[in-house]
């Protein structure tokens, strides 16, 4: 989606008098991704992307060190994850986190491999380093789709040349007792229209059994695993954190072409 795209959206939103609650974390998730992606395109997947990504970082990292910079939590960090340092206030209302040093979380996407036995080159998915507009377009996704509101709050200054990435998302008190499983996972994607990706395509181990793809509009969701859900006080499923990418229709030599691509849910 084109950055003249999602500013018709917004302004859609705004006139229209659905700009508020969840779409206008949406509408502003997706503004501030077109605004690090600049002039360039912020939606990259397919073999021929790659050649662009090295390029679009630079100019991307060059914008994100002007954005509004906020401070960090006056609490020590609960836990550091894969891409996160993670705070939660002892109050448990909200959970900050902030993007490692020089990493803004990953995302899937398609490559050519050589096959050592036939000596051609196949198509497989990989996982790679996300760009910071793709970051910001991960959470709108999970906004939009899945109903878990995350807020981009800025950049944050720290010990790496490259400035990290602060978003801050509601707490999601669970029941200890009855964690959630991957068969609540499986069960959650199933009921949302997605369809498990083989393993077959996939490179990376570690996704294996837990990346989704929903044909509709193009959404693919991996890091799927139980650890990334909550099951809250009244036993329903949440996600809050999953790894997620768009494959615009023609784009994938793998995936079933989509329908259409996402774009944000109209509100009644």
């Amino acid at each position: 989606m084109t950055a003249l795209g999602l500013k018709l959206i917004c302004e859609h939103e705004t006139q229209s008098g659905h700009h508020h609650g969840p779409k206008k974390v949406v509408c502003d998730l997706l503004q501030s991704a077109a605004r690090l992606a600049g002039a360039g395109h912020s939606l990259h997947f397919g073999c021929q992307s790659g050649k662009l990504i090295p390029a679009a970082r630079a100019s991307e990292l060059s914008r994100l060190s002007e954005e509004l910079e906020v401070g960090t939590p006056d609490y020590p960090p609960s836990f550091i994850g894969g891409e996160h340092t993670v705070f939660i206030p002892d109050q448990s209302e909200t959970v900050v986190k902030h993007t490692l040093p020089g990493f803004y979380g990953r995302i899937m996407d398609e490559t050519k491999l050589l096959d050592a036995r036939t000596f051609q080159n196949k198509t497989r998915l990989m996982m790679r380093a996300a760009l910071p507009s793709e970051y910001l377009r991960r959470w709108a996704v999970m906004t939009d789709v899945f109903g878990m509101p995350t807020h981009y709050r800025g950049k944050v200054t720290g010990s790496d040349r490259d400035p990290q990435m602060a978003v801050e998302q509601p707490f999601i008190p669970e029941d200890e007792s009855l964690p959630a499983s991957l068969e609540d996972a499986a069960a959650f994607f199933t009921a949302h229209g997605f369809e498990r990706v083989s393993d077959e395509h996939i490179i990376n181990p570690e996704v294996h059994g837990v990346t989704w793809y929903r044909q509709r509009d193009g959404i693919l969701v991996t890091d799927a695993h139980a650890r990334n859900f909550r099951r809250d006080l009244d036993g329903v499923i949440i996600p809050v954190d999953l790894v997620i990418a768009l494959a615009p229709p023609g784009a994938s030599a793998l995936l079933p072409a989509a329908t259409k691509l996402w774009e944000p849910a109209e509100e009644d």
